[in-house]
């Protein structure tokens, strides 16, 4: 009985860290929103966890004149090929099928991960490697929710660096952008598909001003990062 109990606590933790639709529909006209990624979807960093695509949901809001619906699956400490086995949830997937907009924010576990967790004694060549992995389960993902909605406008939402503060800071930085060319190369790759850089959002500004903990933004942090994604929107037209 008590394994079964615990069973049932972490099922139900998974949940409520997966997926939650944050608005009623009260407008005819509503905006089905897909955000989809990691704890920086979930939020984390951020006491009311609204995040970057909470704050997003409300420009959106504002600048097209009609409901926003938010259905958000931020799945923590999540890698690209983990999320591929989530998104074939059928919920999930008739979620994707009904969006508008859907965005993917994913790579920083894997490239974490790939760097066996320790950023400050990378190895390069394996990074490389790792970042060819990378490109074969981001390309299956994409694909995936390419197959489930043709048509809604795709955001991938580039990693941004928070290594500033390590002493092989320019090492990094090197490297996590040729991870973020995969992300930018499924632009071409996949139609309707947009690229969001934020390699550069955090950069030249006071950490302890931005963060909450080493990786994750604090309100101020993903206040600048629905800013850099609003405003890729708008160089698109995309809230039109």
């Amino acid at each position: 009985m008590r394994i079964l109990f615990i069973i049932l606590m972490i099922f139900g933790i998974n949940v409520l860290d997966d997926h939650f639709a944050e608005s009623e529909i009260n407008d005819a006209d509503a905006v089905q929103v897909v955000a989809i990624g990691d704890s920086l979807t979930y939020g984390s960093g951020d006491p009311e966890r609204i995040g970057y695509i909470g704050r997003v949901q409300t420009r959106m809001s504002n600048e097209i004149g009609s409901q926003v619906i938010l259905n958000r699956y931020g799945i923590r400490g999540y890698r690209t090929d983990q999320i591929m086995v989530h998104i074939q949830n059928i919920e999930t997937k008739q979620k994707i099928s009904q969006a508008n907009y859907i965005f993917l924010f994913i790579g920083t576990n894997d490239f974490i991960q790939a760097a066996r967790r320790d950023m400050n004694a990378v190895n390069p060549t394996e990074m490389e490697e790792k970042r060819g992995i990378f490109q074969e389960n981001l390309s299956e993902l994409v694909g995936q929710i390419r197959k489930d909605n043709q048509f809604a406008p795709l955001l991938l939402i580039g990693m941004y660096d928070p290594y500033t503060d390590l002493v092989n800071h320019d090492q990094l930085h090197k490297i996590l952008n040729n991870w973020n060319q995969v992300t930018e190369g499924m632009v071409a790759e996949f139609p309707n598909t947009y690229y969001v850089s934020t390699i550069d959002l955090y950069l030249k500004k006071e950490k302890q001003r931005y963060f909450k903990d080493i990786i994750h933004p604090n309100p101020a942090g993903y206040d600048l990062l629905s800013d850099r994604v609003i405003n890729e929107m708008k160089k698109n037209a995309l809230l039109n």
